[in-house]
């Protein structure tokens, strides 16, 4: 029970030192008592839209620490840290309202993971760094933005996930966060009690993409990609 605690303490260490939201360090309720507040929203949606809760969980703990208020350099707001085209996209009108957050958060991720095949990890990358970049990096073809900046002009192709560093350490402690006991303690309603699925090697017959079985684990119907 002891090495689960430091192992529990050691791992939220590390992902608080490596979070993407830039959350200004302020008095007020801890991080166990935020993350018990918003866990009635993020069940409520996680049943709604058919999706993992272990998935929400993890990604409003990076992207926000679940603090309504974060505001991002970028301009990303809220406990999901939306963009303000995503958040037009999704009908979400204020970001910083937990309860719509995490809803439209909950249709964007499973809208991401029909995309991906339930590729948990595609569908993450997307979530940080964009469904195109995503898409550009599993086919090596060229992205054009907008604004006329040029994603994968090398036309590399890595699987999915863009070589960048922050979006690799994202989705890196992001599946850490939903495969690990340990997050469970933030809201005293454990993954492994919430008919948590067992966790296996999938089959040759179960692949997908061209990673080998040794390398990748399922939670449910949803394929992670383990680096």
């Amino acid at each position: 029970m002891c090495s689960r605690l430091i192992l529990s303490i050691s791992i939220l260490l590390v992902l608080t030192a490596t979070t993407m939201a830039q959350v200004p360090r302020e008095p007020g309720p801890s991080l166990q008592h935020r993350a018990r507040g918003v866990e009635p929203f993020i069940l409520e949606s996680a049943n709604r839209y058919g999706i993992d809760p272990r998935i929400l969980r993890a990604v409003c703990f990076i992207e926000s620490r679940f603090r309504a208020a974060a505001i991002s350099p970028r301009g990303a707001r809220g406990l999901m840290q939306f963009m303000p085209a995503t958040a037009v996209r999704y009908g979400l009108r204020n970001p910083h309202d937990p309860r719509a957050a995490i809803d439209a958060a909950a249709r964007y991720l499973r809208d991401l993971l029909g995309k991906f095949g339930g590729r948990v990890d595609l569908a993450l990358a997307a979530y940080n760094a964009g469904e195109g970049a995503v898409q550009s990096f599993q086919t090596g073809r060229p992205l054009v933005l907008a604004t006329g900046k040029i994603i994968n002009p090398g036309r590399v192709v890595t699987g999915g996930i863009p070589p960048y560093r922050e979006t690799r350490d994202y989705v890196r402690s992001a599946i850490a966060l939903i495969t690990t006991y340990s997050f469970s303690a933030l809201t005293r309603s454990t993954f492994l009690d919430q008919s948590k699925p067992s966790m296996r090697r999938v089959s040759k017959g179960d692949q997908t993409g061209s990673k080998s079985t040794s390398n990748r684990r399922q939670s449910g119907s949803l394929f992670i990609e383990v680096q």
